[in-house]
């Protein structure tokens, strides 16, 4: 099965997938619905355990999280698809920058969620020689959305789940 390389946003406090405040050291990610997702689209979901935090000093490509995910992705042939948040989104950019048109061709899905900063054209396919990748980019959903609880106060957590509620489920009959 083809795999989903899941890139964290970045360290902090934010509200956890029932929306109480939560440490996350690793990295913000409301992991359960990312993983749905790569499993509805047909890919075996995998979070990469580091945040998506910028470097203390420098540019993204230089960040842990970019360096790793190029370590992961040159040694795995079956990761053909990417999936950023927040601060992982911004990282998928800086990866994208880096791989060869080779590797670039390999890439089958790019999903950025709730990285407005860069633009989604910049993500576009037809700025990579070779590159075929269907692309999904999502600013921050409203607090409306489908799969965003009531009463939240800031609804950049529950990127993934209102992605995921847009989403068909292939295992599920519909009427």
């Amino acid at each position: 099965m083809p795999k989903m390389m899941i890139l964290r946003g970045n360290h902090g406090q934010r509200e956890d997938e029932n929306g109480k405040m939560y440490d996350y050291k690793d990295g913000a990610l409301h992991e359960p619905a990312a993983k749905e997702y790569a499993r509805r689209r047909g890919y075996d979901g995998f979070v990469l355990d580091v945040s998506g935090d910028p470097p203390k000093r420098g540019k993204r490509d230089q960040s842990p999280q970019t360096l790793k995910a190029l370590d992961a992705f040159h040694a795995d042939k079956e990761i053909t698809a990417l999936y950023g948040f927040s601060g992982g989104g911004y990282n998928v950019w800086w990866i994208l920058q880096a791989l060869k048109a080779d590797e670039l061709r390999r890439l089958d899905l790019v999903v950025v969620l709730g990285a407005p900063e860069t633009k989604e054209s910049a993500y576009d396919k037809s700025n990579y020689p070779g590159a075929h990748w269907e692309l999904v980019y999502k600013v921050d959903p409203l607090k409306t959305a489908k799969g965003v609880p009531t009463g939240i106060k800031d609804p950049h957590m529950f990127g993934p789940e209102a992605l995921l509620a847009q989403t068909p489920d292939p295992n599920r009959e519909t009427p």
